[in-house]
């Protein structure tokens, strides 16, 4: 386990509301970690060392991350789908979901930057021996 419920609820977020239910946050921790994994080689997994402050900010804040576009993603299957455009009594328009972080393509993006923000500095990111 990179970061704790604890250090979740006190360090990152400095005792601020939870986005993340205590009963939920294990396995998002676990998804994040997964995550953390395949940018950095493994090397957390196989060196529980290199678990740094960063690692633990890092993981809390992907786990946040997957959970909410999860959360986004569930909801709008329950309501038929993501609203794209809607037309009333003469009035339309169109939402530019493009952007969004609870796309695929969106939530690879932020997954990305999350992840160079906190240990692009750090050397985990390395591909090199």
């Amino acid at each position: 386990m990179y970061a704790s419920y604890g250090y979740y609820e006190s360090t990152y977020l400095m005792d601020r509301k939870p986005k993340i239910p205590e009963d939920d946050f294990r396995f998002w921790e676990k998804q994040a970690e997964r995550v953390l994994n395949q940018y950095t080689f493994s090397r957390l997994a196989s060196n529980l060392g290199l678990i740094t402050t960063e690692v633990k900010d890092c993981t809390c804040e992907l786990a946040e991350l997957l959970y909410q576009a999860d959360k986004s993603t569930q909801q709008a299957a329950e309501q038929g789908g993501v609203l794209q455009s809607y037309s009333n009594d003469g009035e339309s328009g169109t939402f530019d979901l493009s952007q969004s972080i609870f796309t695929e393509e969106g939530k690879a993006r932020k997954t990305k930057e999350i992840i160079y923000r906190y240990l692009g500095d750090t050397g985990l990111l390395y591909q090199g021996v």
